[in-house]
């Protein structure tokens, strides 16, 4: 009778263990994805010719503007950026020459443009004031919670996750 509740306690614990074996493999490789997948989107921007990456405070610093929302609205079909101008002359020289009117980078291919329309309004710089500018998302590209660059012409801002 101690024979057969030892093995029985045996095969428990064996099954346990392949089990754990198996937990901690799969927490691994989805740490390595995760780490991979990083390191493969900060070299994008880097290893782009031509490309310039800046930071957020670049962005507020060098060039007067701050992101103020980024996120996917109308069930989807569009994406809303607002920028504030936080120093009007510095926004007025970046985004007075049409080559650097804001556009969406999503991955590492897909670059959602604003319409010929849109880009032409003229825009009032003035502090504290915001500047909307709309996106069709083709085909739901961009998901809320995704990771996006925005581009000013060669700039390229740090990622920005779209809500």
């Amino acid at each position: 009778m101690i024979d057969a509740k030892t093995k029985t306690m045996r095969r428990q614990f064996s099954s346990n263990k392949y089990l754990l074996l198996a937990i901690i493999l799969i927490i691994l490789l989805s740490l390595g994805l995760y780490g991979y997948n990083a390191f493969r989107t900060s070299r994008a921007a880097s290893s782009q010719p031509g490309i310039i990456p800046i930071t957020q405070s670049t962005l507020e610093e060098d060039y007067g503007l701050r992101v103020q929302l980024l996120a996917v609205t109308a069930a989807g079909g569009l994406v809303d950026l607002r920028l504030q101008i936080v120093d009007a002359e510095k926004a007025e020289a970046l985004l007075s020459e049409s080559t650097n009117i804001p556009a969406l980078r999503v991955g590492d291919d897909v670059i959602l443009r604003t319409s010929e329309d849109a880009a032409a309004q003229d825009i009032q710089f003035e502090d504290g004031k915001s500047i909307f500018v709309m996106f069709p998302n083709t085909g739901n590209i961009l998901k809320p919670g995704d990771p996006v660059n925005i581009i000013f012409g060669n700039l390229q801002l740090e990622s920005v996750q779209s809500k």
